[in-house]
């Protein structure tokens, strides 16, 4: 199988469940270097997919939780406007190819409301495009009092009345006999 038009030298790629920078690439095998700095050697045959990351272009796929009390729509709009701040500066006019695509809400759980953005990249720069931006949107949702999601729960208590004896009445325990305990 060639693989020739897959990866070069230079891409990030993701082989099964191994990713990492290619360094070397011959006839036999394909050497990645991984983000603890590992030298991860492959031969070619064992393996048919091959994720490349870095092919052409490269995107930065942002979501964030943010609390469910939260306005949606200001976090929304402040993203935009981080997004095209960042574009706009001459630091990274060339490492941010478009606008960012706002996909807007994914998800709403008890953990919060899932918000998805895709920023496209040069090569390899969705790593560095990715830290800045995650960094101003903090620091944004900081400034502007959007709290990040966190798992929330519903506790309801109740209070069975005793009999004379100061125990609980023998009915008061049907909510234990549901549950496979209790008298």
């Amino acid at each position: 199988m060639s693989r020739t038009d897959q990866y070069a030298v230079g891409d990030v790629v993701q082989i099964v469940d191994v990713a990492g920078f290619v360094e070397h690439i011959n006839l036999y095998l394909t050497q990645l270097r991984g983000a603890e700095g590992r030298l991860i050697t492959i031969p070619n045959g064992s393996f048919e997919v091959v994720q490349n990351l870095t092919k052409d272009w490269s995107r930065v796929d942002f979501r964030v939780e943010i609390a469910y009390s939260a306005d949606a729509r200001k976090a929304l709009n402040m993203m935009a406007e981080v997004s095209e701040q960042m574009r706009n500066e001459s630091e990274w006019q060339d490492k941010i190819l478009e606008p960012a695509i706002i996909l807007g809400v994914d998800n709403i759980s008890h953990t919060g409301i899932l918000i998805q953005i895709w920023i496209k990249t040069a090569p390899i720069q969705q790593f560095a495009v990715g830290r800045e931006f995650r960094l101003r949107v903090k620091q944004a949702f900081d400034q502007e009092g959007i709290a990040i999601g966190v798992p929330q729960q519903s506790l309801t208590f109740q209070n069975y009345p005793n009999n004379a004896n100061g125990d609980r009445n023998k009915g008061d325990y049907s909510y234990l006999s549901a549950l496979g305990g209790g008298e």
